[in-house]
């Protein structure tokens, strides 16, 4: 009997359910029209599917003692997705959606991008383990600072509990002896060492010095994951040629891309903090209860057609958290919110874990469950697919915001909430990935951002506006080196020395090592441009939509897009034309830097 609550946990009974799970395509009638293929085809993954989403739920919920029953799981899932990528049946399903009208032509495409670019399990374990060792490497904690001339030390420790300054003979942080202080602890000290030090000659050589603490040991890890990324990029140039696929830019656009965004903001890395302290700053105006926040997003939210009902208070807790396991827990009949009356008003209390029914349209989405927790973050627990199922998000939140950015953050998680729950296509695929490559996320930063422009008192201050703008520059900069590194044999240094000089006015003839000094180059590689990307994509929707598009209109297009539309199609209905790639990079460099 003393086995019996940990055997009935929903954990515990969703682990045997993972383990236990064969998904297979052996039923796919491979005779039948496209259109009862891809029916066919949901319903025989999205069970799959949604164990796979709720595992990626729980894995972030779970215990330390569960890790182990959760990579079980995550092993089973891959090795069950591996055999279906590989299923005949598959093939043939590809072949015949692509023959077929635009929305099976797309999702054919969906597919094939699927099945080209999945490692095997052998490729997958490599490319984790260079990760997971280049970040241990950055994160090590066994760091102190030591000069090789006296004139680089302050008069005194910076904080006898977090820094200790030396004199020796060498600057050095990527081969010191044990210290027992943690790395955030080190970042505290070196920032405050960097805004008071005088001399500008120590701060660059301490900033330096710390960008390039783990050069010797990333190198290794590092050309791993190079190769490995560079092997899945060869499958995709055939399917990058089809009609309807949105990749990524190419690399020649990334690159003027990137170059339009450079902008000389005079600053050195190594003098930001100084900078920044001669700024004034305002304190945060807006309110302080993360509550009124997400009420206040959720009033603009109205502005689209998208309306909420309070169902009922549940207790949020790993082993007691969601209402069950089942793949539909909503009954897909009565959903005209007109015939539900058993919800209240909208009202959150605090300290309560809230259910809430959330609609577009009299269209019912999906529940949305909102509670308190040690940070804010927002959780996808199942994608709604139009004709199958409805959605469940989590979004969990600091009770008090104490920043701007704090207040950002619930207002990003909101944007995420919504535009997971509100995609409105019948595929799985489409609406947890996009019908484009890699602007899924678009009209998320989107909303994020219509949201932000409506809510009082979020404007940035001087300081908080120098630092975005620093932070930019130091994602545009090493989005450059990212770009050289995986696509050249070996980094041009002169070139990288110029980007540099052009983005802070500063010289660093050594700048392509900061190629070890942070993780987006091993894990989102290429991608690491994107955010920057969407910005300017947002901007340029923003500022130079048609007059006659509206809002709400932008919403349906980019966020709920029932009709399937990749990017291309989407910026020909709400912008002017010429709407092409070169266009609207040229568009970027008078509206990407524009956020009112």
């Amino acid at each position: 009997m003393a086995t019996a609550p940990a055997v009935a946990s929903p954990l515990n009974l969703f682990i045997q359910q993972c383990l236990q799970f064969q998904p297979t395509l052996s039923q796919l009638d491979t005779q039948a029209s496209a259109s009862t293929q891809a029916v066919q085809f949901e319903q025989l993954t999205l069970g799959f599917n949604n164990i796979n989403d709720r595992l990626n739920y729980y894995r972030d919920l779970a215990q330390d003692n569960q890790r182990e029953s959760i990579l079980m799981c995550q092993l089973h899932l891959a090795d069950e997705l591996q055999a279906m990528l590989n299923s005949p049946n598959l093939t043939k399903l590809i072949s015949k959606l692509d023959n077929d009208e635009p929305t099976y032509a797309k999702l054919s495409l969906r597919l094939a991008t699927l099945k080209a670019t999945q490692l095997d399990i052998n490729l997958k374990s490599q490319l984790h383990n260079a990760q997971a060792t280049i970040r241990r490497n950055l994160q090590s904690q066994h760091l102190s600072m030591v000069f090789n001339q006296s004139g680089c030390e302050l008069p005194q420790p910076i904080n006898s509990a977090t820094a200790e300054i030396k004199s020796k003979e060498t600057l050095d942080m990527s081969n010191v002896e044990t210290n027992e202080r943690n790395k955030q602890d080190f970042d505290i000290s070196l920032a405050k060492y960097l805004i008071l030090q005088p001399d500008e000659q120590c701060r660059k050589s301490a900033w330096i010095a710390y960008q390039t603490r783990a050069k010797e040991k990333n190198k290794t890890p590092l050309a791993a994951i190079k190769t490995i990324k560079m092997a899945s990029n060869a499958a995709k140039p055939s399917i990058y040629s089809a009609q309807y696929y949105d990749s990524n830019l190419t690399s020649a656009q990334i690159t003027r891309f990137l170059d339009s965004q450079t902008n000389n903001i005079n600053v050195a890395p190594w003098n930001i903090g100084q900078h920044l302290a001669t700024l004034p700053h305002q304190a945060y105006q807006g309110t302080t209860s993360a509550l009124t926040l997400i009420e206040q997003s959720m009033d603009v939210l109205s502005d689209f057609g998208v309306t909420f009902d309070v169902i009922k208070p549940y207790a949020h807790k790993l082993d007691n958290n969601l209402p069950s396991q089942q793949t539909n827990n909503l009954n897909l009949t009565g959903t005209d919110k007109d015939t539900d009356t058993d919800t209240e008003n909208l009202t959150l209390n605090a300290n309560q874990n809230t259910t809430i029914r959330v609609w577009h349209d009299k269209r019912l989405l999906g529940e949305l469950f909102i509670h308190p927790g040690e940070k804010t973050a927002t959780h996808t627990i199942r994608y709604p697919v139009i004709g199958h199922q409805f959605a469940q998000v989590s979004i969990s939140y600091r009770e008090k915001i104490k920043n701007r950015r704090q207040a950002l953050n619930v207002i990003d998680a909101i944007a995420q909430a919504i535009s997971g729950l509100a995609r409105g296509s019948q595929f799985y695929l489409n609406n947890k990935f996009g019908a484009s490559a890699d602007y899924h996320q678009l009209g998320q930063h989107w909303l994020s951002q219509y949201i932000q422009l409506r809510v009082p008192h979020l404007q940035a201050s001087a300081r908080e506006q120098a630092a975005s703008v620093y932070q930019q520059q130091l994602r545009v900069f090493r989005s450059q080196l990212i770009m050289q590194f995986y696509s050249t044999p070996h980094l041009d240094t002169a070139s990288l020395h110029n980007s540099f000089y052009n983005s802070f006015n500063s010289h660093w003839y050594e700048a392509a090592d900061l190629t070890y000094s942070f993780n987006g180059i091993a894990n989102e590689g290429i991608e690491y441009y994107l955010p920057l990307w969407y910005q300017a994509l947002v901007n340029v929707i923003i500022h130079s939509r048609k007059s006659s598009v509206t809002a709400r209109q932008v919403f349906e297009i980019f966020i709920v897009n029932e009709d399937n539309l990749i990017l291309s199609e989407q910026l020909a209905i709400i912008l002017a034309p010429p709407t092409d790639i070169s266009s609207i990079i040229r568009r970027t460099i008078n509206d990407g830097n524009s956020k009112d």
